[in-house]
């Protein structure tokens, strides 16, 4: 059974968890806890997804072979094994890329990934 991790629930982490969550157990994890606790009520502010199909895959949740669980929790991905990053890579004022969202999640998923992970 393959458990998928969603690293950020931006404008692109959270359609995607939300899909992925329809016939598969996904993780979203994200380190903004206003944002965890937010989603978790059912409600996502930015309206990437409207409230019924948040919370049709949250209270899907229950089931052990599909829907959505959201955590600010390391531990919560450490049982994953599929990681999908969907963090956001700002453009500074120079109109370089800002690659720390990217290098903290790829730290974080180092974190916790073993060997062998399929």
């Amino acid at each position: 059974m393959e458990k998928i991790s969603i690293i950020g629930l931006g404008y692109v982490g959270l359609p995607l968890a939300i899909e992925f969550a329809k016939k598969n157990y996904v993780v979203g994890f994200d380190i903004n806890n206003h944002r965890i606790e937010e989603l978790s009520s059912g409600h996502d502010s930015t309206l990437e997804a409207s409230d019924e199909e948040l919370s049709k895959v949250l209270n899907s949740g229950n089931n052990s072979n599909f829907g959505l669980k959201l955590t600010t929790n390391i531990e919560d991905i450490k049982s994953s094994n599929i990681y999908i990053v969907t963090v956001p890579t700002p453009i500074s004022a120079d109109r370089r890329p800002d690659m720390t969202p990217l290098i903290k999640a790829s730290e974080t998923i180092g974190a916790v990934i073993k060997k062998g992970i399929s």
